[in-house]
């Protein structure tokens, strides 16, 4: 292979977020206009959202 052939396998990506803690395990996330919460089950939080490890999950289902 070439430089040629591999830099145009080169892709490049950035995503933008902000991110906070709402109390206790629960937070909050914006990013491209969507809002993500999360929070975690008793006894750490309040099972309000789905927990950080459960996005994790589908996002490698995804």
């Amino acid at each position: 292979m070439t430089t040629q052939d591999t830099d145009r396998f080169f892709r490049s990506f950035t995503i933008e977020g902000d991110a906070m803690t709402l109390g206790g395990m629960k937070k909050q996330a914006e990013t491209r206009g969507f809002t993500i919460m999360c929070d975690e089950g008793p006894p750490l939080g309040d099972n309000t959202a789905p927990s950080p490890m459960t996005y994790f999950a589908v996002a490698v289902l995804f």
